[in-house]
């Protein structure tokens, strides 16, 4: 299974068949990927996937139901999604028991997804996916490369 096919199914299993909570996981799912390419890889980033960016976020994201119902209890999550990933990208820099906490921080957006479960489905819901969505991005082994 890859990358792509491990967070699609997270949405799924997340939104619960709501299709407004699926649209807005895969905004969510898509800005994080280009944005990380920016970090990441810049040049490699197309102007297409840069118009797509500015479209999903100033458009899509606010126009869409979901998050316009759900304002209140996901944009909280956002703030600190954004700045878990920031640190992380800090720490990757840094000595190995910060990368080790790096590569844990840098999921928040899994708890983004779950708290979407909630959201659709309740706590039951929540705790009947919780695990199989993070045994999706559990992390066999971290390679340090020279630290």
């Amino acid at each position: 299974m890859t990358y792509h096919d491990k967070v699609m199914e997270a949405v799924s299993l997340c939104s619960n068949g709501d299709a407004e909570a699926w649209s807005y996981l895969s905004i969510i799912c898509r800005v994080s990927r280009i944005i990380d390419d920016l970090v990441d890889e810049p040049e490699k980033v197309s102007k297409e996937d840069k118009y797509k960016l500015a479209q999903l976020l100033l458009v899509d994201l606010p126009n869409n139901t979901f998050f316009t119902r759900h304002k209140a209890s996901l944009l909280p999550h956002h703030v600190t999604s954004l700045n878990a990933w920031i640190d992380s990208n800090d720490w990757m820099e840094k000595d190995k028991t910060r990368k080790t906490y790096a590569l844990v921080i840098r999921d928040q957006l899994t708890e983004l997804g779950l708290l979407v479960a909630f959201l659709t489905g309740g706590n039951e819901h929540m705790r009947s996916i919780s695990l199989q969505v993070r045994d999706l991005f559990l992390k066999e082994e971290f390679n340090y490369g020279d630290v």
